[in-house]
């Protein structure tokens, strides 16, 4: 979807408040994520999956709840990337568990 330059600054600004609202309150994801790139990656879903109307009209709690969830599962991405093959066998096994 092609948006206006205007639209897209909207965009832009909105998701970056959220996450910088979002690294404040949590410095688990201002240690783990890139600011920029998560910005980035935030706005690239919201075009792919939102139009702006959607988007515009989603009230702030329901915008950061989203962001939390993505850049949750982000950071949770991340692990096991430098677990060795045992720690990935016990990981693997405590996740089959729950």
């Amino acid at each position: 979807m092609l948006l206006t330059d205007i639209k897209q600054e909207i965009i832009v600004k909105r998701i970056e408040n959220i996450v910088s609202i979002l690294m404040d309150e949590d410095s688990l994801l201002k240690e783990d994520l890139d600011y920029r790139e998560i910005v980035k990656h935030l706005v690239n879903l919201t075009q792919e999956n939102l139009t702006f109307e959607d988007f515009d009209s989603m009230p702030d709690s329901e915008l950061k709840e989203h962001c939390s969830f993505v850049m949750a599962t982000e950071v949770l991405s991340k692990i096991g990337h430098e677990f060795t093959p045992e720690q990935m066998a016990v990981f693997d096994d405590a996740i089959k568990r729950k």
